[in-house]
């Protein structure tokens, strides 16, 4: 049961005590128990109660939606009541004034969120029916921004993402690693990253690191041995292998290990040393 039927009863069960008091001050009574009150407010509303259920029964067999007096007088002829009664005790000398209770002041109404102008009902709906809900409960509306695709906002958005990604990544370099201060006295304020001695600093501005050139290397060199053992086999297996001059194993040997040492320490191709053509064997 909500808080607003609450307040309701609790007013009608306090009017019905107060009409029970009253009835039985007339009769003679100076004071009563809460208990036995209580029981004769039970009685009172119980009859109440009766009788408009019997009451309302009467106006639907009628066919009607609203009580009438006639309605009210079958119901108490129903429940046993003497209606030429009614009229001698209502008009009786010594009946009790009842005190009009004080207006309860109404809860108030919380302010409920609205979005938008509700849409008045259309001539083919009726007013009685309720309203329509906030237009954003039926009506389709963006919740996200539209991105922006002007340039200037791109490369300014670009732009502080990239400082920020150095700036997160510069904080952690100086708390996980080596650091130097600008102040003696204070060596946690304003920490800078550690320079790493090199005895070559030139080094890293002449061997670029943008291009993996050492992925490449070792297929292009194992295909260059796989070629020259096949042109040695060929050359060792035909008819005219006894008038060629032999193949030094020694020197091919040290010829490949040569590449392959040179191919390792050197990443710069513009570094490396030059390498003539082959030539082809008549």
């Amino acid at each position: 049961m909500s808080l607003e039927a609450d307040t309701h009863a609790s007013s009608r069960r306090k009017a019905v005590k107060v009409a029970v008091a009253a009835l039985c001050y007339e009769v003679g009574f100076g004071e009563a128990e809460d208990m036995a009150v209580e029981t004769l407010r039970e009685m009172l509303q119980s009859f109440l109660t009766e009788l408009g259920r019997s009451a309302r029964g009467y106006t639907e067999l009628a066919g009607r939606t609203e009580s009438m007096l006639s309605d009210v007088v079958m119901a108490l002829v129903d429940m046993g009541v003497k209606v030429d009664a009614i009229p001698a005790h209502a008009k009786r000398f010594n009946k009790s004034i009842f005190i009009p209770p004080t207006p309860s002041t109404p809860s108030p109404t919380l302010p409920t969120l609205q979005t938008g102008e509700k849409k008045a009902h259309p001539s083919h709906i009726p007013d009685f029916l309720p309203p329509f809900p906030d237009p954003h409960t039926y009506i389709r509306t963006l919740t996200h921004k539209q991105p922006s695709n002007e340039y200037q906002l791109i490369r300014e958005k670009a732009a502080s993402q990239k400082r920020d990604v150095e700036r997160a990544l510069t904080r952690f370099i100086a708390k996980t690693g080596e650091t130097q201060s600008l102040f003696s006295d204070d060596m946690t304020a304003y920490p800078l990253i550690a320079v790493k001695p090199s005895p070559r600093a030139y080094l890293n501005a002449l061997l670029p690191k943008d291009q993996d050139l050492d992925a490449q290397e070792p297929v292009e060199t194992q295909q260059a041995v796989s070629k020259r053992q096949r042109e040695a086999r060929d050359g060792q297996s035909g008819p005219d292998t006894q008038t060629d001059t032999p193949v030094d194993s020694t020197s091919f040997s040290q010829l490949l290990s040569q590449d392959s040492v040179d191919s390792d320490t050197i990443d710069n191709p513009y570094l490396r040393p030059v390498k003539f053509p082959k030539k082809r064997r008549r």
